[in-house]
């Protein structure tokens, strides 16, 4: 059997262009720069050990999840892509809009959570639904055996996408702390607040297809797709 933690993964991310103010920002919070593949100082309101699980990802926000692939699909998986972001039409607002700050996982996690556009919704979910088929395994398979995802239409999801999450119930996010373990998350999410108060709102101009290589522990950009804008 294939140990998972090895494995190559794909995902489909919008990664805000080097040097915009966001980008900046997120990088800074996570300590890794995805577009260069390199660390940077943490600011000095955050620890090493509050981002281990989200610093290797890099800035970024999930169009489709991080799904477990064989490294010869990567090819198609590149071509499909394209192709489902050539049926968008001209134009076509796949904006985030009302970005703020939420924490999940019983405080653990910390996101700049957006409402996605109807466009970028429709996108969303075509781009799930068409490289499910290069899916060899999903990064959901272990909580789902534990019991959790366990409703009906999570299920469902999962034996035709391989992720309980998404589509109607899509909550396109940065996660800029993880795992938060400090006692003070009032002061966290105050200095949090402010500094991503500016950001609320983003239009992508692209999406990129990312890559985590097989015995790699950080993430990388592996092509990126100009989207058209009236």
């Amino acid at each position: 059997m294939t140990d998972l933690h090895d494995a190559t993964r794909f995902a489909v991310y919008f990664v805000p262009p080097a040097g915009s103010a966001e980008y900046e920002l997120g990088s800074d919070l996570l300590g890794y720069d995805l577009r260069a593949r390199a660390a940077r100082p943490l600011p000095d309101f955050l620890r090493p050990e509050w981002q281990a699980v989200a610093s290797p990802y890099g800035f970024h926000l999930t169009v489709v999840e991080g799904f477990y692939t064989d490294p010869e699909r990567l090819g198609d998986i590149e071509r499909e892509t394209r192709a489902c972001l050539a049926c968008l039409a001209p134009g076509a607002d796949v904006g985030l809009e009302g970005g703020h700050i939420e924490v999940w996982d019983e405080g653990e996690t910390w996101v700049q959570r957006f409402t996605p556009s109807p466009a970028l919704l429709v996108l969303h979910t075509l781009l799930l639904a068409r490289l499910a088929r290069f899916v060899t395994a999903s990064p959901f398979a272990g909580e789902v055996a534990a019991g959790h995802y366990g409703r009906p239409f999570e299920q469902a999801r999962m034996d035709l996408l391989h992720t309980p999450r998404g589509l109607d119930s899509f909550q396109p996010h940065f996660t800029l702390v993880q795992p938060y373990g400090g006692d003070q998350p009032e002061v966290l999410q105050a200095r949090l607040e402010a500094l991503t108060r500016p950001h609320a709102r983003l239009t992508p101009a692209s999406l990129c297809l990312c890559l985590k290589p097989q015995g790699e522990s950080h993430w990388q950009v592996l092509r990126e797709f100009p989207l058209q804008h009236a």
